[in-house]
């Protein structure tokens, strides 16, 4: 009997994890091809309509030349852009007929076939990679199908993709580049999982599909899906680990992983489904938030301490500007073949059908490669939107910023000015997009402006919103008590000008050898102040010149000597987003720094306060919760030192810093000059 039953066990370990897999399937079925072709050739909406986005693609074209390297690695981005194309002349073939777009993906995809000769190495890599990987793999999974692809090229791709681009992915989710292993941001795992399940479709290789499963369910790093989608809310929402870095991230990371969703389903095993659809909660959470819907947000950290501490409603970047076509190919799976409820993907999928194509990292078109019947999706979704309400208009020194409440159907708006009252008016913009705002430069100070504001959708515009006025103003000389200078070495003089608009707006321009080390450079707004103080600002907006680090925020200075005890709290290190504290506790002493929020944005909040020989750095997006950036530190400080606005910008480029609602509140206030 015993004898049996390990028969039995050892013939359900082998059939467990074997795998007969089906071809095509990577991202569409023979089933799924086959429906593209036969609505196009009917003309039905609305596959029709994104098939016409599709075939007016420039990487869709017959006549597109790859670019191959012997090592990939030389320029992902490259490889990616002839991946895409690979993979959209193929969907061109066989929907269409056309032999000359099959032809075109077989061209590009021999090309690298036969240049890779090794490893792909490079900045990013191993990591990023894996996005040009997975798609080269979906892409050669569809044209498989094409009998004039030989056996031997086939057999050169499969090879290139086993030899050397697993390898690469591999040593990835592996090694993580032998770094911590909350390092890296999920999609970086999710890209690698993606394309490491895509080779062993491709390839038919069991142990390959395998171990991305596993990854998949149980990795160690952030492509785990529980670690992707790690804080689960009330409502059917669940946050994306990336939602405190930005939203262009958090996106590429849902439609990446829901593409490592549809070719696992593609070859029978659910994966949409798996931790209670946990892929469709943290789908809901992200569309809702890129509605410009409130949403819970729980205080995210990893092994680098990246401190994404901000309240989500206020951690806007990328926040309904990036629509990534991502969408339908959830929508359709979750709504339609499913039956569960959705509600803000399917408004997603609603207000950006028909899909497009807006990055090579996701690869678009799915209201044409996932639409399931044309009930579910019709097109227009809506009738035209809503009229725009709660307009605002905010002046500022060469600036009007609008503010409105969002119109749910919208997926875009126009924005219209006059200088008279009444009109007539002028439209100044019109772009695509959920965000309910907008940024006029191309104003006259001293003029006053009148504006509207009107929705759009597929289906037509809203009548204009209630109107609304402001006057930028000039900046001019600094309030009384206030002055400017460049502290050590700068490359081109600086500058710091007011305006009494938006509670108080300085303008600050300068160059400067850095912020930090023994000696600064910079550009310095100040006052000087006496006993305990504290300096709270709005970095409103900033511009980077180029050509180095643009270090802006506030600052506190026992002299205007570069090498003097300072203490600050600024922007712009670790790809011009990083905030950091700095210290130094000691005149000539070499100046420490501890991070707060490694994906800090303008607008937002610093704070620097002094009580007895305590200082305490803060940081917040919305000036009413804030966060202690690192620990308080004890310093020996003349009593009367210096507060005010720094900008430098580690080069002889000048950068530019708007501050508003700028307050210093002290024990007393001395009102003097440099000296």
């Amino acid at each position: 009997m015993k004898y049996l039953l390990f028969f039995v066990l050892f013939f359900y370990s082998i059939t467990a994890t074997a795998q007969t897999f089906v071809h095509p399937g990577g991202l569409h079925t023979q089933v799924d091809l086959d429906r593209m072709k036969t609505q196009v050739a009917a003309k039905a909406h609305p596959w029709i309509d994104s098939w016409n986005a599709l075939i007016a693609h420039p990487k869709a074209q017959n006549t597109y030349t790859a670019a191959a390297q012997a090592n990939m690695g030389v320029s992902r981005q490259r490889a990616s852009a002839d991946a895409v194309a690979a993979y959209l002349n193929a969907l061109r073939w066989y929907i269409s007929g056309d032999t000359s777009y099959a032809a075109c993906s077989r061209k590009i995809l021999n090309a690298w076939a036969y240049a890779v000769n090794q490893v792909p190495a490079g900045q990013d890599i191993p990591g990023l990679m894996g996005i040009a990987v997975y798609e080269f793999a979906v892409a050669a999974e569809v044209l498989r199908l094409y009998p004039n692809w030989s056996s031997a090229d086939f057999n050169q791709f499969k090879s290139m993709m086993t030899t050397y681009l697993y390898p690469n992915c591999h040593d990835f989710l592996t090694r993580h580049n032998n770094t911590c292993i909350t390092h890296y941001w999920a999609n970086w795992d999710i890209c690698n999982i993606t394309a490491i399940l895509s080779i062993g479709v491709l390839c038919d290789d069991t142990s390959k599909y395998n171990e991305a499963i596993t990854y998949f369910k149980s990795g160690a790093g952030n492509g785990n899906i529980t670690k992707a989608i790690p804080f689960l809310h009330a409502g059917g929402l669940a946050q994306w680990q990336e939602t405190g870095r930005d939203q262009e991230h958090a996106l590429l990371g849902v439609g990446m992983l829901g593409s490592f969703c549809q070719i696992a389903w593609n070859q029978g095993l659910d994966m949409y489904g798996y931790d209670n659809n946990r892929l469709l909660a943290g789908a809901e959470y992200t569309a809702k938030y890129n509605l410009w819907k409130d949403v819970p947000y729980t205080t995210y950290n990893n092994c680098d301490n990246v401190q994404n501490y901000w309240a989500s409603e206020q951690n806007a970047f990328g926040r309904g500007r990036l629509q990534r076509p991502i969408w339908e190919m959830i929508y359709n799976h979750y709504v339609v073949r499913k039956g569960l409820s959705a509600p803000y993907v399917k408004a997603m999928a609603e207000i950006n059908r028909p899909e497009g194509f807006e990055h090579d990292d996701n690869l678009g078109f799915g209201t044409l490669c996932y639409t399931l019947n044309a009930a579910a999706s019709p097109y227009p979704a809506s009738p035209a939107p809503s009229k725009p309400t709660g307009l605002k208009a905010t002046p500022s020194v060469g600036k009007v910023w609008l503010r409105w409440l969002p119109v749910a159907t919208a997926n875009g708006y126009n924005v219209l000015r006059s200088t008279t009252s009444g009109g007539p008016y002028t439209t100044i913009a019109t772009y695509k997009g959920t965000y309910p705002l907008y940024e006029d430069t191309s104003v006259i100070n001293g003029t006053t402006y009148y504006y509207m504001v009107s929705a759009i959708n597929q289906a037509g515009t809203s009548s204009n919103s209630a109107q609304a006025n402001a006057t930028p103003t000039a900046a001019g000389a600094l309030p009384a008590g206030w002055a400017h200078q460049d502290i050590g070495s700068v490359a081109t003089a600086g500058s710091g000008r007011y305006a009494n608009v938006s509670n108080g707006t300085f303008v600050v321009s300068g160059s400067g050898a850095g912020i930090g080390g023994a000696a600064d450079g910079l550009s310095y707004v100040y006052k000087a102040v006496t006993g305990d103080a504290t300096i709270t600002a709005r970095v409103a907006a900033n511009t980077w010149a180029g050509g180095g680090a643009q270090k802006t925020g506030i600052m506190m200075r026992e002299s205007l000597s570069a090498n003097a005890i300072a203490f600050s709290m600024t922007s712009g290190d670790g790809g011009v987003r990083e905030a950091r504290c700095g210290r130094r506790t000691t005149t000539g002493g070499s100046m420490s720094f501890e991070t707060g929020n490694a994906y800090t944005r303008a607008p937002g909040w610093f704070r620097l306060q002094r009580a007895g020989n305590t200082i305490t750095a803060y940081q917040s997006t919305d000036g009413i919760k804030w966060f202690t950036v690192g620990s308080p530190v004890t310093v020996s400080m003349a009593g009367t030192y210096y507060v005010g606005l720094a900008v430098s910008s580690n080069s002889s480029k000048v950068n530019t810093a708007t501050y508003d609602s700028v307050t210093v509140s002290s024990a007393a206030i001395v009102h003097r000059r440099n000296h």
